[in-house]
């Protein structure tokens, strides 16, 4: 750090410590002024429009643990930590830590929609709440300054997506090496071959050949995406009951949880061959069953029924677990949003994807908070 930065950094702890002196002493107008033009967001206002902005700011203090703002609420404020640190979050995985001079909440004065993630306090933090009315009134008098300002938040959103396409990057050189790896799984034949038909052995080796074979096709078509070779989305009529039987037959047969559960199969009036793509319906109920198995827990109950009405096929997969509680069900379908300690929260989004995005359809929640839950597969039988 040079010499100018470290007597900057004194002077805002200088400022911070005389603001918050004496229990906690609000801060004045000339020191918020001062600590906002600090700000990269800030620096090109003229200290006459800061203190404007000082003048009707709030100073908020929070208590570790508490929370800021949360995931889908509505935005408005823009919030710069004086002191303390704040941890943003989606669901329960934690995206970033904001520290002292830096802001969340910035995107709420250009665009006042909701939250796209959580904050909470995680030492005791004081914030400056600069108000969407304060931006509009003060801030937007200086068309220099604000383009100024609209450069840096369009930096940090570059600097975001370079990260996120990088991590992109990455993922798929992981997918390309562990394609690789599973000719290892080719061994299977090899041992099937050597023994009897008769032998027990031989269902589980089928079993891990059927995996390997769905694993590739899922490996390649992700590669294919990456590069932009797309191919034709393939549907084709299926039986959706058979493939409903084959995949707890087969997919779901050797997993731990699914296999402490009882699973009943309800087959409701005649069913006619559904046009879907089978590959991505297995991902599917695979999914929404684990997650029922997981819910409903040991002796547990997982109810499949399949029934099809004016011109759509429904599957339903509903447990005796506990249901899921009103406040979650508007983030029950986002990404890396999850209830569980190691869980990834990309089973549902993922299911959701591939019944609406790809296949036209719809995946809903029917349960009830104490009466188990209920996710409900629609897909058009045209």
């Amino acid at each position: 750090m040079t010499g100018t930065g470290r007597m900057e950094n004194l002077m805002w702890m200088r400022n911070v410590e005389a603001a918050s002196r004496h229990g906690g002493l609000q801060p004045s107008v000339e020191q918020v002024a001062y600590l906002l033009s600090r700000i990269d967001l800030f620096e090109r206002f003229t200290p006459f429009t800061l203190r404007l902005v000082a003048q009707n700011c709030e100073i908020i203090d929070l208590q570790p643990g508490e929370t800021l703002f949360e995931y889908g609420s509505p935005g408005g404020s823009l919030f710069v930590v004086l002191e303390g640190q704040l941890e943003v979050a989606r669901g329960e995985r934690a995206i970033a830590v904001i520290g002292q001079k830096e802001y969340v909440g910035e995107l709420a004065l250009l665009d006042p929609g909701v939250r796209s993630a959580s904050v909470r306090a995680i030492q005791s933090t004081r914030l400056i709440e600069i108000p969407q009315t304060v931006f509009e009134q003060y801030l937007r008098r200086e068309p220099e300054s604000l383009a100024a300002m609209m450069r840096t938040v369009a930096r940090r959103l570059r600097a975001m997506l370079d990260d996120a396409q990088q991590a992109y990057e990455q993922l798929h050189m992981q997918v390309h090496d562990m394609l690789n790896l599973l000719n290892v799984l080719n061994g299977a034949s090899l041992v099937a071959d050597s023994l009897p038909p008769t032998d027990p052995s031989q269902r589980y080796l089928t079993m891990i050949l059927q995996a390997r074979d769905r694993l590739e096709e899922m490996m390649r078509s992700s590669l294919r995406r990456v590069r932009s070779q797309p191919s034709g989305y393939s549907r084709k009529p299926e039986d959706l009951a058979a493939l409903v039987e084959d995949t707890l037959r087969n997919d779901l047969a050797l997993h731990p949880e699914v296999r402490e559960v009882q699973v009943v199969v309800e087959r409701r009036g005649a069913l006619h061959p559904c046009p879907c793509n089978a590959r991505d319906l297995r991902r599917v109920i695979v999914n929404l069953v684990i997650n029922a198995a997981q819910a409903a827990g040991t002796d547990g109950c997982v109810h499949i029924r399949l029934w099809q009405s004016e011109g759509r096929a429904y599957i339903e997969v509903a447990d005796n677990g506990p249901g899921v509680p009103t406040a979650l069900l508007p983030y029950i379908f986002e990404p890396r949003f999850s209830t569980k300690p190691h869980g990834t929260g990309l089973g549902l989004s993922s299911a959701r994807l591939i019944v609406e995005g790809l296949h036209g359809g719809k995946l809903s929640y029917r349960g009830a908070p104490g009466q188990g839950a209920k996710f409900v597969v629609e897909l058009p039988m045209n």
